[in-house]
């Protein structure tokens, strides 16, 4: 009998040590990854269908914005080309993160500052707004895939870390 009790306290040591120090968060896979970057590249050329849909008045309110706009959907369209060909890194991932927070930001203000625009020149009312809608809806899709790919940097950065801890503690 206490060859028995024995056995299975060992058991319950080997599970329940077993378990310490793990998280149980899993490395996001390839195909997730790539799911998110696919998603995140409509959600660009999304914010870019936008700005070229108020170009001119955005010019209006200054002939830089639009360029630079621009500028920022191109370092997120590289942003996601390096990922896919090099495979996603901590590095990488937070990179698009913030990037695509630019963007989601970049919306928000030139709605803002058309709708400023707008009305300082007199047009007011809900059909003066239609403008709104597609910047406001690249604000939401930019800022929707970038929290979705944040989540799965955490995990990824996560794994990672734990993997490095196991190393370093020779397990």
């Amino acid at each position: 009998m206490c060859r028995h009790v024995l056995r299975a306290v060992a058991l319950l040591l080997v599970f329940v040590g077993g378990g310490f120090g793990q998280t149980g968060t899993s490395l996001p896979s390839t195909d997730e990854i790539l799911e998110l970057l696919n998603k995140a590249d409509q959600k660009v050329s999304g914010f870019e269908k936008a700005i070229k849909s108020v170009k001119a008045d955005l010019d209006k309110v200054d002939p830089t914005l639009s360029k630079m706009y621009s500028d920022a959907a191109s370092a997120a369209h590289t942003a996601i080309v390096a990922i896919r060909k090099n495979g996603p890194t901590a590095y990488g991932l937070t990179a698009l993160v913030t990037t695509l927070d630019d963007l989601s930001l970049d919306a928000a203000t030139a709605s803002v500052q058309l709708f400023l625009l707008r009305n300082q020149s007199g047009q007011t009312g809900a059909s003066g707004l239609d403008f709104l809608i597609p910047l406001m809806t690249s604000k939401n899709e930019c800022y929707d895939i970038s929290e979705l790919i944040m989540h799965a940097t955490l995990r990824f950065i996560s794994a990672e870390e734990d993997l490095l801890q196991k190393l370093s503690h020779g397990k």
